[in-house]
């Protein structure tokens, strides 16, 4: 047995030296080994980490926040209601309360004043007309036992009574003022002429029923001088879109015929 070692260590020859610097390079080889693969880990964890938010976000549903909670609603500005471009049968005044039909549409643009160039056909007229209309009389003397009354319209309305009673015409008439013994008093006012609020109607003056200065939907009575004839201008049109300047404009073109 001890022949056979002897052999052996024989023919493996001596046993090599192990320095001090062959150990030093083994150690830091081992350390270099241990950082790359510390490096490896902490690499592949980021990438891992990004892979999940990214599929995290993917999943949400929309309007929803990363940690769960819904996401403020968009703002948005409401869009108002568009405006009503005729007044309903409760806000027409007077006619027939009974008449439900609604008014003509109103135009954007007031219909202009021109020019008259027919006279009317009853004894009052007027040197402006609402471009487009015409005149034609609705009440004489002798029909109404009064006086006479004229009616300004639009030819070109369609179909004109599926519209309230009054709501599309606009009515001249003769006026006249009787003193009671408190003076000059015109139809429809209690008070006389001398103690109602005046306005002017061209070269005349006027008194006009209340309402707002952007609403020519009213009534005018017109004095002709220091007579006491008036001319009542009652406008029903919405179709007209008139304010109050445009009304006594109108109401101050008109007058008795010669």
């Amino acid at each position: 047995m001890t022949d056979l070692k002897e052999l052996l260590d024989e023919a493996a020859g001596p046993e090599p030296t192990v320095t001090d610097a062959d150990l030093s390079a083994d150690l830091t080889r081992g350390q270099r080994a241990l950082r790359r693969r510390r490096l490896t880990g902490i690499a592949t964890g980021a990438v891992a980490t990004a892979l999940v938010i990214g599929v995290g976000w993917s999943v949400l549903p929309s309007g929803t926040t990363s940690n769960g909670t819904p996401a403020p609603a968009a703002r948005t500005t409401p869009t108002p209601a568009a405006p009503s471009t005729r007044p309903g049968p409760s806000h027409i005044p007077g006619g027939d309360r009974n008449d439900h039909r609604s008014a003509p549409p109103i135009p954007i643009t007031p219909v202009a004043l021109v020019a008259n160039t027919k006279p009317f056909p009853g004894v009052i007229t007027c040197d402006l007309i609402p471009q487009g209309w015409a005149a034609r009389i609705i009440t004489t003397v002798a029909q109404g036992g009064g006086w006479e009354q004229q009616e300004l319209y639009d030819p070109k309305l369609a179909n004109p009574k599926q519209y309230h009673g009054v709501s599309y015409t606009m009515i001249v008439r003769q006026v006249e003022m009787m003193d009671n013994g408190e003076g000059l008093t015109a139809d429809k006012y209690t008070e006389p002429w001398t103690k109602l609020p005046k306005v002017r109607a061209g070269q005349n003056e006027a008194v006009i029923s209340g309402g707002s200065p952007r609403d020519g939907h009213r009534e005018v009575h017109v004095r002709m001088g220091r007579t006491t004839h008036l001319v009542g201008v009652t406008n029903d049109a919405y179709n007209l879109a008139w304010d109050e300047a445009t009304l006594l404009r109108f109401a101050g073109s008109c007058h008795y015929k010669k």
